[in-house]
């Protein structure tokens, strides 16, 4: 009789672990295709709206995106849609890594051409979860990160929470906290907070 209870917990025990993975899926790297792009509605924490987009426009590499920021404004991203200055590979700040899964984290180092500056910080996949913003809604992965950027003359600390939803290839939504102090010029001390949420992905050809 035990040896048959044990027998069916190990049974459901094995179900509720693939019905756990079936829900929670791990998730490769998307195809980034030039023509991709996501608009943005942002609000500041004093209530004012603004709206930003990133659209690529150009795949150098398998590694290397070039992503219109602004009407003019070209700027270095890699294959995950990291930020990465001057298409430097040691300049990106790493804010998803591939492949996705709940638990999964990573470390922050982001190096600058000034050597006396640094970033360093961590990030983890905390949830899977469903997510509505005005774009729509979808399976989403929540990656909280933080980190510290330091040289001579100040100091910033930031904090993210970031939807990545494989329906859109990026994020859908994402808020973002930054906290500086510079003792030399207090009016550039003080906090700023963003939340953005997408309002239209186009998908590229």
């Amino acid at each position: 009789m035990k040896k048959g209870l044990g027998s069916l917990f190990l049974a459901l025990a094995a179900a509720g672990a693939s019905a756990g993975s079936a829900a929670q899926p791990t998730v490769e790297a998307p195809r980034m295709l030039v023509g991709d792009k996501w608009e943005f509605a942002a609000t500041a924490e004093d209530g004012k709206p603004s709206k930003w987009s990133r659209e690529i426009v150009e795949i150098p590499s398998a590694e290397h995106l070039r992503v219109r920021t602004g009407a003019k404004s070209i700027a270095d991203y890699d294959a995950a849609m990291n930020f990465m200055p001057e298409g430097n590979p040691d300049f990106a700040r790493v804010l998803v890594k591939y492949p996705l899964d709940v638990g999964s984290e990573w470390r922050i180092a982001r190096r600058f051409p000034n050597p006396s500056t640094g970033e360093d910080g961590k990030a983890k996949v905390v949830a899977y979860e469903t997510l509505t913003v005005p774009a729509g809604t979808y399976q989403c992965y929540r990656v909280e990160a933080n980190s510290a950027l330091t040289n001579r003359t100040y100091t910033e600390r930031r904090t993210w929470v970031r939807w990545y939803c494989p329906e859109v290839k990026w994020i859908a939504k994402e808020t973002a906290e930054t906290i500086t102090f510079n003792p030399y010029n207090p009016a550039a001390t003080g906090t700023t907070k963003l939340s953005s949420e997408l309002v239209r992905f186009a998908p590229g050809k």
